[in-house]
């Protein structure tokens, strides 16, 4: 898979994230769900790295 394929996947998966824990915030009155989905948010780009980073390394 190129690396372009897995940054797609995981920022499609990052956003569901953020999505759910927005809802979970929103139904449930949490606020650290808001807390986190908007922190993850903000770091979005960063996140990304990190996972590809974590993916590189478990595959050797």
């Amino acid at each position: 898979m190129t690396i372009e394929k897995k940054r797609n996947y995981l920022l499609y998966g990052n956003r569901a994230v953020i999505y759910v824990a927005s809802l979970i915030g929103l139904y449930f009155d949490v606020n650290i769900a808001y807390v986190l989905a908007l922190t993850l948010w903000l770091w979005l780009p960063q996140c990304i790295l990190l996972e590809l980073n974590l993916l590189k390394a478990l595959k050797q």
